[in-house]
């Protein structure tokens, strides 16, 4: 099981390319996210995991001036990414700071919130339930928490890593694999794990994501995320010759992938 260090060192490193390669689908996935999470002018919100602030800058948008959102993130890479999405936009009542959201009580004494927003993060932790647990405790009563996780990939997205795997056999171990701790792969799983969390109204909802991948953009739109975790293993030297054998292997037709995306909310 990777460490929490290990998982912040790693989206520390992708955080240069991350949703920078052509290949939108953080964004979209964040929007969305958001948008379920219904954060209304005013209200408090606590981005966990903010990443580069694809979550945070729409909630912040939501919220208005007289509202306040605060992005917690363990890599230093997310966090300058995200202040300087702050800066950008022009978002006065949006703050990022480094940090693990299980200790957001310690980093933010006394302070509750309306919204916690979970993106694309609770299968990267070593304990997802207490995570959740920790990230309910910072609600005021009758707040929420959004989580979303990629769950389901498409055929096509499962023959591209397949794909992947063989042609990059020679360099490195499951090519194309991510780091996941836990899969939390079944609607009911999540659901209880809201609930045992002290969360009422539970409940989940899938939503497909169309992403088109050109055959010259998969190594760059593996690199840009958690499954460099395996190309890293590729000794340095031997990287472009990887590289250039992944795409003479890959067929010069786009890949058109659905990619499956639940999303689950619960209230205080």
């Amino acid at each position: 099981m990777k460490s929490k260090e290990y998982m912040a060192g790693l989206f520390d490193r992708a955080a240069g390319t991350y949703e920078r390669v052509g290949v939108p689908f953080f964004g979209p996935v964040a929007a969305e996210l958001v948008r379920r999470a219904a954060p209304a002018p005013g209200e408090h919100v606590l981005d966990a995991g903010c990443g580069t602030g694809a979550s945070l800058v729409p909630a912040a948008q939501a919220v208005g001036p007289t509202g306040r959102v605060v992005g917690l993130d363990l890599a230093p890479g997310m966090v300058m990414a995200a202040a300087a999405e702050i800066e950008r936009h022009g978002l006065g009542q949006a703050t990022v700071l480094l940090g693990d959201a299980e200790r957001a009580e310690e980093l933010l004494p006394g302070e509750r919130f309306d919204v916690v927003l979970a993106g694309m993060m609770l299968y990267f932790l070593p304990d997802p339930a207490a995570a959740v647990r920790s990230m309910a405790g910072l609600l005021r009563p009758g707040g929420r928490l959004a989580a979303s996780l990629l769950v389901r990939s498409s055929p096509a997205e499962a023959e591209l890593l397949g794909l992947v795997g063989r042609a990059l056999e020679p360099y490195a171990s499951d090519a194309g694999s991510a780091p996941f701790q836990h899969t939390l792969g079944g609607p009911e799983e999540l659901t209880r794990l809201l609930e045992e969390g002290g969360l009422r109204e539970a409940g989940c909802a899938d939503v497909v994501f169309e992403v088109t991948v050109e055959a010259g953009q998969v190594w760059d739109w593996l690199w840009s995320a958690a499954r460099r975790a395996a190309l890293e293993t590729i000794p340095e030297p031997l990287r472009p010759e990887a590289r250039a054998a992944l795409e003479a292997s890959l067929p010069q037709e786009p890949f058109v992938l659905e990619r499956t995306v639940r999303y689950a909310t619960g209230r205080l």
